[in-house]
């Protein structure tokens, strides 16, 4: 007669390469190697973990493809800062490969974005509120430079990245101040999808018009979050996202990661 198997769960078995990752990676989590510090050199690690020099490659090159180090030749291996830019590329290749389009991801920010700026609201400290409204300022700046370089057309890439950088080091920093981990992990990955958009010109209208608009919408939005008023703070995120149908229609015809050229003007 046989007998019962008791366990169903099958021990893991890892090589030594992966048992050192794993120790490697304990400190990461543990903030015993903080971001930026540097790795003991190879034979260093060869010796405290009693491996070979080609298990301790080996084990680095688990921890890269897990994000947490990175190797600088000549220099060293580095701990990585936990920006998840690593999650927010093969978010970003996932989108493509399912047909996403920007719609997608700018629906997804008008559930969420609101909510966070309400939540920033109630936790934001007075040290917060001085970064976020230094960023806007520093927004507001290059978006000066963007748009007038936009005009006349003469907008290089990287003037579209530098613009799309400084938009989202502002809301990364309001992302930070709701002091909720999860949403400030998520913050880099998700704001890298969001597409930049080009809207229509309104017959009159000058660089100046665009950039006095923008500047009093996001100032309205940081001033909403330094009343540490969260109603007040989720009405002016839900203007700030708002998209006229005409918008909407454009934004489901664009691929993620493209630029949607939008047939109306920025909603007044």
């Amino acid at each position: 007669m046989s007998k019962k198997k008791i366990f169903s769960k099958v021990m893991k078995k890892q090589t030594l390469a992966e048992q050192m990752a794993e120790a490697v990676e304990a400190s990461i989590l543990a903030g015993e190697l903080e971001s930026g510090a540097v790795l003991p050199t190879e034979p260093e690690l060869a010796q405290q973990f009693g491996v070979s020099r080609a298990v301790v490659r080996d084990a680095t090159r688990i921890l890269m493809a897990r994000g947490l180090v990175d190797v600088q030749h000549g220099r060293g291996v580095f701990v990585t800062p936990p920006q998840n830019e690593f999650f927010g590329a093969a978010l970003l290749l996932a989108l493509r490969r399912v047909g996403a389009t920007a719609w997608d991801v700018e629906q997804f920010a008008q559930f969420l974005f609101p909510e966070i700026v309400a939540l920033a609201a109630v936790n934001v400290s007075d040290a917060e509120i001085a970064k976020i409204r230094q960023l806007n300022e520093a927004y507001i700046t290059v978006f000066t430079e963007h748009q007038t370089n936009w005009w006349h057309k003469d907008a290089s890439a990287e003037a579209c990245e530098k613009f799309s950088a400084a938009s989202r080091e502002l809301m990364v920093a309001i992302f930070d101040a709701t002091h909720n981990r999860l949403i400030q992990q998520l913050a880099r990955p998700i704001l890298k999808l969001r597409n930049l958009r080009s809207w229509a010109d309104v017959e009159d209208d000058t660089p100046e018009d665009m950039i006095d608009l923008e500047a009093g919408r996001f100032r309205r939005l940081v001033d909403a979050i330094a009343s540490r008023d969260s109603d007040k703070a989720r009405t002016s995120a839900a203007f700030l996202v708002y998209l006229p149908p005409e918008a909407v229609t454009a934004m489901q015809q664009t691929p993620v990661g493209e630029i949607t050229e939008i047939p109306v003007p920025l909603p007044r």
